[in-house]
């Protein structure tokens, strides 16, 4: 995806999140709204029971027995749970779904007895004596209830009728019996009211509501950031493209020039487009620098053409054989090179050197015209940049390692030491094929070693160079093992095992006495291969790979090769 549609979809899920919060939010405001009115309801509901069951207590029941014998009791008029259950059950007939129960473990109706809910309230009440009120929403029958429940503690006033039963008074033996509904102790749990108020409907409405305030809050803000998106691609993203294409049309986006359009890579953004276009300029200002001093744009019969990578003591550049047409790379070396007699000597063994080896990975000298080598065209793109931009190394590797292993020993079998094997002198070509275009370090043992006899001291970039390197022993072919080993690790983890460029020697010295190892760059790196690279990365030369063929037998038995 491109910035612009990077940018629309994380905008766009950000957006919904923030638009399921808030109907998320909604929905638990209105709940509770909704909840607080059925408290309400419930509670009047409640103290309407508990003020019928005071005027019964209070004046039908001392009424009915100042009219009659004391024994005698009324169920109808003189019992507080007979009345109130009656009256509550015609306002349950006008109040669809309102339901209130007076429920007991001990009932003297059996109609009253409670479910099995409510036996477990009786339990929450009995590990609860201080609350005095329980509320909450219950589900049954598929339909949601919101439930207020109050207990009721026995009184001395209503022992008469519950406790012994041969107190009773007669007429409620003749009409319950004796089985339930006595022995009860005052201050002991007897009952729990419960009231029911319905809120199905009103939670589903709840629910409709929060879906289209979702609805309503994401299609509004997706509007926006489609206008916003437009804008955006108009402001910014064109802008971004043709910096891009006037900064390099080959390797950025580029103009189509039959359309106008700007054409768009498929594997990269406008970002990093405008990052890769970046540091191809970066290498430009590079060969210009290096390159100033170097006159004319003619050597012999080729024409130079285009930079195309830098070298240690020279730049390859494209070329053309102006007899045949046909390209080819010119390798010259730097003016400030070919100044200084140590570096020129150096750079005229380079090139003796890359003369004297044929490989299918080294870019095939086919004459010399002077300072400067006429080379194979070279076709493809840095190797070090292939590696920062490939997503996924691994599925290459197998291909990859195997020419590295090919060539080093190739040319350990012809006598030479490359001492600055980094991705930075290799070029890829699309069919993955690498090929090696820079020697400027090497030693080969039929050529003095300008280096060594000079006392120049280390020469390369010290991130890839072995340790006895460092310290100024040339020639050894373990040297090249070890960096064949950090390539390995690069390769594996897209990491470096060491990232420092500027540390001193001695610091150097320090940090490849103790490699990471590569499970801390990658995890899910096997054991077999970080045996392997750590092998090959030892600090002791005689515990290192001593041949790259043996290196290259345990990748084979790794499966990996």
């Amino acid at each position: 995806m491109n910035l612009r549609h990077k940018f629309f979809v994380w905008s766009g899920l950000i957006l919904a999140a923030f638009s399921l919060l808030l109907s998320l939010l909604y929905y638990q405001h209105m709940k509770s709204i909704l909840m607080q009115e059925a408290l309400d309801k419930s509670e009047v509901i409640l103290q309407e029971v508990e003020a019928i069951r005071e005027y019964v207590k209070e004046v039908l029941r001392p009424k009915m027995r100042a009219m009659h014998r004391d024994d005698t009791f009324i169920v109808e008029a003189m019992s507080t749970t007979h009345v109130s259950l009656n009256i509550m059950k015609r306002f349950g007939r006008r109040m669809k779904g309102y339901v209130f129960r007076r429920v007991s473990l001990n009932p003297l109706n059996p109609d009253n007895l409670a479910n099995d809910f409510e036996e477990e309230m009786f339990d929450w009440f009995e590990e609860n004596p201080d609350s005095r009120l329980w509320q909450g929403i219950v589900r049954r029958d598929g339909k949601a209830f919101f439930i207020s429940m109050l207990p009721d503690y026995f009184e001395a006033s209503c022992l008469t009728c519950h406790g012994d039963y041969h107190d009773a008074p007669q007429s409620l033996i003749e009409l319950y019996g004796t089985k339930g509904g006595f022995r009860f102790k005052e201050g002991e749990l007897g009952g729990i009211d419960s009231v029911s108020v319905p809120v199905t409907g009103s939670l589903a409405r709840i629910t409709r509501d929060s879906v289209l305030v979702f609805l309503v809050i994401f299609g509004a803000a997706m509007l926006a950031l489609f206008l916003l998106n437009l804008l955006f691609a108009r402001l910014v993203i064109t802008r971004l493209n043709r910096v891009s294409s006037s900064l390099l049309q080959e390797d950025g986006p580029g103009v189509d020039t039959d359309t106008g359009k700007t054409r768009e890579r498929p594997d990269v953004d406008e970002l990093d487009s405008l990052h890769l276009s970046l540091d191809t300029l970066t290498r430009y200002v590079k060969t210009a620098r290096k390159g100033a001093g170097l006159q004319p744009d003619f050597v012999g019969p080729y024409t130079l053409g285009a930079p195309l990578a830098p070298g240690t003591l020279s730049w390859l550049y494209d070329g053309l054989d102006t007899r045949t047409d046909q390209r080819v790379s010119l390798k010259l070396g730097f003016e400030e090179v070919m100044i200084n007699p140590l570096y020129a000597a150096c750079f005229h063994a380079e090139l003796k050197i890359l003369q004297s080896v044929r490989h299918d990975n080294l870019l095939t000298p086919e004459k010399r015209e002077g300072e400067t080598l006429v080379l194979e065209p070279a076709l493809g793109m840095d190797f070090e940049q292939w590696i920062r931009r490939q997503k996924e190394t691994v599925r290459f590797l197998p291909l990859l390692v195997e020419q590295l292993c090919d060539l080093v020993a190739t040319l350990h079998s012809r006598g030479v030491v490359h001492h600055d094997l980094r991705p930075g002198v290799f070029m890829i070509t699309d069919d993955k094929v690498l090929k090696l275009f820079d020697m400027g370090h090497a030693f080969q043992r039929d050529i003095p070693d300008v280096i060594l006899s000079s006392g120049l001291g280390p020469q390369g970039d010290l991130r890839y160079m072995a340790p006895e390197l460092i310290q100024g022993r040339r020639g050894d072919p373990r040297s090249d093992i070890y960096s064949l080993g950090i390539i390995l690790h690069l390769l594996h983890t897209k990491s470096l095992p060491f990232r420092h460029k500027k540390a001193s020697i001695s610091n150097w010295l320090n940090m490849k006495k103790e490699v990471p190892p590569p499970h801390t760059f990658q995890e899910n790196i096997p054991d077999d291969i970080e045996d392997i690279i750590l092998k090959a990365m030892a600090w002791d030369v005689e515990h290192r790979y001593q041949w790259v063929e043996d290196l290259w037998e345990d990748l084979h038995q790794a499966g990996k090769i």
